[in-house]
């Protein structure tokens, strides 16, 4: 996909832009700037900059005083990075997973494993600025994306209460004034196929539209059914640039994912194999016998067929930039519409799930941000701004305990159904920040933000769950330029998750062994220090970030039995004590040649929890689990590193062949909790993943044609796991590859 660069860029790299619509200012339509830009020795082999709004203002990545990581198009393209989820190859701190219905992001060891509207994802996810409230379906699709921005760590003051691990921005190619389009299609093993089209259409100089349409099939590799691709996804754009003041853009998307859906499986445990619907007899989580590898003995069988998935999202979005001339004015008016059907679903090896659930999400965000910069003595770069949420819904699950195999006939029980027939929540918040510059290289920053929360319950028969909360975040920092290339921060930040209504009866006692009527939010602060440096004429850029987080009230997703009649055991929103982490990350980039990019990132990290006790319902008893104080945390490796390398031939006539490859190597690490010493079936070994490509361009790139392999070693990744002693895990894909073909016109 190519970039459309916009004014914003065009100032930084130096073009001049030719029409009003392509000098339009707004953040959303701000792309990414990168490639064999001329350093200032005169070498064209230069890393490009790339322009970035990770923090709600155009500015280039490598002056982001925070540890940010940016993936753009051209590499998305390259890696077949398709999903949501297929950034884990292209993210160093960041997995998610398809869990449910929902995909589950953790960075740097921090995520949230909700699937339903009680509680809010632990990372802010927004599409050209449109903040999704909810945790993301299961197979969201990239469409037309310029660009990922993933920013690590809290961002309590300018993303909210949804932002206590980080926030991912994702940030799709915008309409110009330039008629013009892409057809792409691709067919792979697993019987991928899948096409994508965009045209782009100017209607005069202050006006364009753009179209995009994407739809993806593969069929399932768990057993050749689970965790397959059905999706079709469509975005159209508008941008009308009436005067050099004005910016109005609009954006409708709709999404559709069918299939059978993601499931878990009971390998690593010992004897069960990756990608299979076989579970053997000393696997599955359930009342029997224990045998002597540690897990439960029954007979073993297979994961039971029948699942399946039907979830949509619409959303529409309004966005109206002003240019006062000393200040620019924004206003986002967003809907998103989140529907899911789940029917007879495995959220484990044993446990089928039918959850229905909709939600109807509104916001409005008022932002003002100055033009002045603090890069100079007394500059005084600012924003204020409010943010209004206010949400509709429902959630129904209905849980049976069922497996394919008559050895299990007496544990299968009847379905146990919970229902929350309304769950309204409202948000409001109010945001300042602030940069001003000391001298000429040193500036210091200063940001608050104040939210009201308020999240309701309604249950058939129960009076309802009502809670209300009040929490400001901050953020301090300080940086200062070593030169015009080197660049040192250091920050303290704050960041907070919502807690709210769990379910059951406040009327009536809780027992320690059932869920909590209500949950309480989960806090987080966080210290970090840093620098980023190019060097040798921008051939060479050099990153490093060093962080500390202290959670408090860490939230967790667990099957627990509530205080009322609803019968068995079901999902709750439930705290898991407090947890410490820290590491350090290191990235770069070298321009070898002008035809020769290398990149790499090493991350070290290390975090544990402080140890706690919550209720816990896993095989129809009410129980207790214990997360023993120093275990270390679900999902963190103590090391990762990233190794890419591209090469690129050109050839007369316009013909270019590029090569690519990036490898993914990772420590061992845990998949679950709660026993002193995690156990070899609950333990990630350590992997190396690779994925790798071959490209060539006809005619100055109008057509391409791709070869690509992902996960070239097939290594069998979890990145997640349910509670301790439950053996059932997330796996990632196996080895996939393909042809891509792409038209651009």
């Amino acid at each position: 996909m190519r970039s459309i660069l916009m004014a914003t860029t065009a100032a930084i790299i130096g073009l001049a832009p030719t029409s009003l619509l392509a000098q339009a200012q707004s953040p959303v339509a701000t792309a990414q700037a990168s490639g064999e830009s001329a350093g200032p020795d005169g070498n064209a082999a230069s890393i490009g900059d790339i322009v970035v709004t990770a923090e709600r203002r155009s500015s280039t990545a490598q002056r982001v005083a925070a540890s940010l990581d940016v993936v753009t198009g051209d590499v998305l393209d390259r890696q077949q990075v398709l999903q949501l989820q297929d950034l884990n190859a292209v993210l160093p701190s960041v997995q998610l997973l398809p869990f449910v219905n929902a995909i589950q992001v953790s960075i740097r060891g921090i995520q949230s494993n909700f699937i339903d509207p009680r509680a809010d994802p632990a990372v802010a996810v927004s599409v050209n600025g449109l903040f999704y409230d909810r945790p993301l379906p299961a197979g969201f699709a990239f469409l037309d994306v310029s660009r990922v921005e993933a920013l690590n760590g809290p961002q309590g003051t300018l993303y909210g209460r949804n932002a206590v691990g980080g926030a991912i921005n994702i940030v799709t190619n915008q309409p110009t004034d330039k008629l013009g389009g892409m057809f792409q299609a691709t067919y792979g093993n697993y019987n991928e196929n899948s096409f994508t089209g965009v045209v782009n259409v100017p209607l005069g100089d202050t006006l364009a539209v753009r179209m995009a349409y994407a739809r993806d099939r593969r069929d399932g590799y768990v057993g050749d059914y689970y965790d397959d691709k059905n999706s079709d996804t469509a975005r159209v754009s508008l941008k009308w640039r009436p005067t050099d003041k004005l910016t109005v853009y609009v954006e409708g998307d709709y999404l559709h994912q069918g299939g059978h859906g993601s499931v878990q499986l009971a390998y690593p445990c010992s004897g069960a194999r990756p990608w299979s619907l076989v579970v053997p007899g000393t696997s599955a989580y359930i009342p029997g016998v224990t045998s002597p590898t540690g897990c439960t003995d029954f007979g073993g069988g297979n994961i039971a067929l029948g699942g399946a998935v039907s979830t949509h999202i619409e959303s529409a979005q309004l966005h109206v930039d002003y240019d006062f001339g000393w200040m620019t004015a924004t206003s986002i008016t967003g809907y998103v519409g989140t529907h899911t059907g789940l029917f007879n679903l495995p959220n484990s090896v044993v446990n089928l799930n039918t959850t229905l659930s909709n939600n109807h999400d509104y916001s409005e965000e008022v932002r003002f941000v100055g033009h002045d910069l603090a890069n100079h003595a007394g500059g005084f770069a600012w924003q204020v701004g409010a943010f209004f949420f206010h949400s509709t819904g429902d959630f129904t699950e209905t849980t049976l305990l069922a497996y394919d195999n008559p050895i299990l006939s007496k544990f299968i029980g009847a379905p146990s159904t919970v229902a929350f027939t309304g769950l309204p929540q409202s948000s409001q918040a109010g945001f300042a920040q602030a940069s001003y510059g000391v001298s000429d290289e040193l500036r210091v920053t200063g940001g608050v933000r104040y939210t009201s929360d308020y999240k309701g319950i309604e249950q058939p028969g129960i009076a309802k769950l009502e809670q209300t909360e009040r929490h400001t975040t901050y953020k301090g920092g300080v940086e200062y330029d070593l030169s015009r290339k080197n660049l040192l921060y250091a920050n303290v930040s704050s960041g907070y998750l919502a807690g709210g209504p769990d379910g059951g009866n406040p009327s009536l006692p809780t027992a320690y062994d059932q869920a909590p009527v209500y949950f309480a939010p989960e806090t987080i602060t966080a210290y970090e220090i840093g620098s980023k440096n190019r060097f040798m004429g921008n051939r060479l850029q050099l990153n490093v970030d060093f962080y500390y987080y202290d959670f408090h009230n860490l939230q967790i997703t667990e099957p627990a039995t509530y205080n009322t009649a609803v019968a068995g055991s079901h999902l709750v929103i439930e705290n898991a004590g407090n947890a410490k982490t820290y590491g350090v990350e290191f990235n770069g980039e070298f321009a070898l040649t002008p035809a020769d990019h290398l990149s790499a990132s090493v991350t070290w990290a290390h975090g544990t929890y402080d140890g706690a006790t919550f209720p816990e319902t896993p095989s129809g008893t009410p129980t207790t689990t214990n997360i023993p104080a120093g275990q270390k945390l679900i999902n963190l490796p103590s090391w990762v590193a990233q190794l890419g390398y591209d090469h690129k031939w050109r050839f007369a006539g316009g013909q270019t062949l590029t090569a690519a490859v990036n490898t993914k190597i990772s420590s061992s690490y845990q998949l679950e909790f709660g026993t002193p010493i995690v156990p070899a079936w609950d333990t990630q070994a350590a992997y190396t993943m690779t994925d790798a490509s071959i490209s060539y361009g006809f005619h100055d790139d109008r057509y391409v044609i791709r070869a690509w392999i992902k996960n070239l070693e097939n290594s069998a990744v979890n990145v997640y796991g349910e509670t301790g002693g439950n053996h059932a895990f997330g796996i990632l894909a196996p080895r996939t590859f393909g042809g891509t073909l792409t038209a651009n016109f």
